[in-house]
């Protein structure tokens, strides 16, 4: 009877035990993912599309009136890749994934049980030949190792927050400059067709004082050759407008087919300032201290303490604590027993060398980045301070064939020059126009470089660099503008 009891007791036990183990699984959901789908749901994004508008209107804090957009600008262009760039996707599964491992590392071991059933065969006819046992196994971590692990998933999880901000930058920064060369590629289209038919006109009335006996065949010859190269320079620009547009379509996650009939606001893209007029050592500064990429290596590097405490810490042997109970023919029998693995052939000394190496090797990863970023900033600084001097240069070489244009359409309608002349100056002033814009050109893109070391915008933030700071929202951390007096370092 009282082994029916004791049986009785155990199986409710080991029922209890486990529905209460059963209750706290989570269950597979599956997610088939198919390759025509995918590239199917890819051919069908639009700068249109309802998803993308609710994202827009989310960031920008206000209805987008009229939908689309009549055109685009570098900010609204920024908001459509944050939306639909897959590396972006890319970067925050794996910030989640590192999250996922902070809460693995941070669960307790769950704790055993044994159940020990035995039947003697040789038992006394009085007695029952049953031995039931049980057993309970209950892992204790010591010397804080959980709490290590802890720290050190939590900082790299943070690190991959930080590398998702750094992956949106990245990707404005990507927006940015193809759409600068579909500006350029637009204008130098128009300047170079201007230019083209300026050199038609001075090749036709070269040929018609070529048939009066006027000039030699010589200077019709280099008006073809002239003709002829601006019209080899107005289909390269067409083909790189054609191409900056592809690019860019890339560059904001959609097919090139999306920006078809998109038009776009480059206005954005000409404002020039000094570089006397900006805060250069708080921008040194920021870059140095605050940039994403330098706060996320700060991260693995105190992940990489974290882990050497940990390799220490496992010079302690964990304890295993079994309290137990069994009936023995008729006799319960209560026991608690200890294990623990002996530190007698190796006290850990290979693990915990290796984790101060990875230390150091952060270490040296982070200054081997602020080193980068000093060169970076000092070459984007100096680059943009030439092409800015080369722009103003341009710009009065502009002015000054513009003023001898006019002399010479003044000079022409008082019959004082002749047509071939009024040509070829206006020829002149073209190319000078051309240079002016491929001044402006290396000027903007320097200063998106130069842009690119803050990753921050130079001037003010804007909506997009407020939805790049919450694409992976986290504590409240130092100040993400480095123009702002007294930012937090």
């Amino acid at each position: 009877m009282m082994l029916k009891s004791s049986r009785r007791r155990i199986g409710l036990a080991m029922a209890i035990l486990l529905l209460v183990t059963l209750t706290g699984c989570a269950s597979y959901q599956p997610r088939p993912l198919s390759a025509p789908e995918t590239a199917a749901a890819f051919s069908e994004r639009s700068l249109d599309n309802a998803g993308l508008r609710a994202f827009m209107e989310a960031q920008l804090g206000h209805p987008v009136t009229p939908w689309p957009p009549r055109t685009w600008t570098l900010d609204q262009l920024t908001l459509a890749a944050l939306h639909y760039h897959s590396r972006l996707a890319l970067a925050r599964a794996q910030w989640a994934s590192a999250r996922a491992n902070a809460v693995t590392v941070g669960a307790y071991p769950n704790p055993s049980v044994q159940f020990l059933p035995q039947y003697a065969t040789n038992a006394a006819a009085a007695m029952s030949p049953w031995t039931v046992g049980l057993t309970v196994n209950v892992p204790i971590v010591t010397a804080g190792k959980r709490s290590y692990r802890v720290a050190e998933a939590r900082a790299q999880a943070e690190a991959a927050r930080l590398d998702v901000i750094q992956t949106a930058w990245q990707i404005r920064a990507n927006v940015r400059q193809p759409l600068i060369q579909l500006d350029a590629a637009r204008r130098r289209v128009t300047l170079l067709d201007a230019q083209a038919g300026d050199a038609l006109a001075l090749l036709d009335a070269l040929r018609q004082r070529l048939s009066a006996g006027q000039i030699s065949r010589f200077q019709v010859v280099q008006a073809r050759l002239q003709w002829s190269r601006v019209q080899l320079a107005l289909a390269d620009a067409r083909a790189a407008e054609n191409q900056a547009r592809t690019v860019l379509a890339g560059a904001i996650g959609v097919p090139a087919g999306a920006l078809r009939a998109v038009s776009f606001d480059f206005d954005g893209l000409h404002d020039l300032p000094a570089p006397e007029t900006f805060p250069i050592t708080r921008f040194k500064t920021y870059a140095l201290t605050q940039r994403p990429d330098i706060r996320a290596a700060l991260m693995r590097y105190a992940a990489s303490a974290q882990a050497i405490k940990l390799q220490i810490a496992r010079q302690y042997p964990d304890l295993d604590i079994g309290p137990g109970y069994s009936w023995d023919q008729g006799t319960r029998k209560w026991s608690i027993g200890f294990s623990l693995s002996l530190p007698v052939f190796n006290q850990n000394q290979g693990p915990i060398a290796q984790a101060r190496a990875r230390r150091d090797e952060q270490a040296a990863r982070f200054r081997v980045l602020q080193a980068h970023i000093t060169n970076q900033f000092s070459s984007a600084l100096a680059a943009y301070r030439d092409d800015r001097h080369k722009l103003e240069l341009a710009r009065r070489l502009l002015q000054a064939s513009q003023s001898r244009l006019a002399s010479a359409r003044a000079s022409y309608r008082a019959g004082e020059t002749n047509h071939v002349d009024l040509l070829r100056i206006q020829l002149e002033t073209q190319g000078d126009r051309l240079a002016l814009l491929q001044a402006r050109v290396q000027a903007a893109q320097a200063l998106a470089k130069l842009e690119d070391t803050l990753e921050y915008p130079l001037q003010r933030p804007t909506a997009a660099s407020h939805a790049i700071d919450e694409v992976a929202p986290g504590k409240p951390g130092p100040s993400r503008n480095p123009s702002a007096e007294g930012h937090a370092l």
